[in-house]
Parts: C-alpha cells; sequence; structure tokens
C-alpha cells in the first residue's frame, strides 16, 4: 500500500544518510599495489566496549604465506580476519600491510586489495555464473572462468 510505501522509502533514506562508524582518516593515501607482508602489533579488540576478544595479538604473515586459524567457535578466529579490511577498528596497537598502517590508507584502496572467502557460503538462487559474477556485473566471460 501506499503508506507502507512512503514509510519504507524514508527508512531507506534515513539509512543512506547514516554515517559509517569507519571512515577515512584525514590525510589518508590510495595504497599503492600491496606485497602482503601483514603485521599486527600488540593489537587488542572488543565489540563496543565489551571484554576484549583479542589481546595484545602480535602475528606477522609473509606475503604469499598461507596460514590457518583453528580454534573454537568464539575465539576471535573471524573477529582476526575481519580488523584487516578495517571492518573494526582495533581499540589499541597497530596493523600494517607492507609497513604502511592501515589506517592511513583509504578504505577504498584498501579493500580493494583485499579477497574474503567468508566461512559462511551463500549461494543465490540463480547459475553458478550469476553467482560467480554477483559481485561485478560488468565482469567479461573470460574473467568469470578464470
Amino acid at each position: 500500500t501506499y503508506p507502507k510505501g512512503i514509510a519504507g522509502f524514508r527508512r531507506y533514506a534515513a539509512l543512506l544518510d547514516t554515517e559509517p562508524d569507519i571512515a577515512d582518516r584525514p590525510g589518508a593515501f590510495d595504497a599503492p599495489t600491496l606485497r602482503g607482508d601483514i603485521s599486527y602489533r600488540d593489537v587488542t579488540f572488543g565489540y563496543s566496549g565489551e571484554r576484549p576478544v583479542l589481546k595484545n595479538i602480535d602475528l606477522d604473515i609473509a606475503a604469499g604465506q598461507t596460514i590457518a586459524f583453528v580454534g573454537p567457535s568464539g575465539a576471535g578466529k573471524t573477529t582476526l580476519c575481519s580488523l584487516l579490511p578495517r571492518f573494526y577498528e582495533v581499540d589499541s596497537g597497530a596493523i600494517s600491510i607492507d609497513g604502511l598502517d592501515i589506517r592511513d590508507m583509504t578504505l577504498a584502496s584498501l579493500r580493494g586489495q583485499i579477497g574474503i572467502v567468508q566461512q559462511d557460503v551463500f549461494l543465490f538462487g540463480g547459475t553458478i555464473r550469476e553467482n560467480i559474477a554477483y559481485g561485478r556485473l560488468d565482469a567479461v566471460e573470460s574473467e568469470i572462468v578464470e
């Protein structure tokens, strides 16, 4: 109905006006092409001021290195990975890639160089081709096959 449509549109418009919690720092630069040496230095993080999920984490991952985070549910594996593209900000410490603090990079340039495969796989209704192309609707056939 018309009133429900207007109410829905107003909620949508309000959502568009919402400022994100994480934004580019003043003076943030576009990340150069990153090689991928990752360093977590004394990283502590907790959700919304709660007890830290991660505390004083030091971790070095060399570019091209394959690693696995193994542990029980709730141990912080996904949280650790979610800090790298700055889905959340660390409470203390720093994360760098190739010696550059990720907070100094623009979000778009940082996230544009990070690939993420979530632990919960989801396929949309449709073909496998459509699912692969979902993130880039302008992808050509050779890119989808690759």
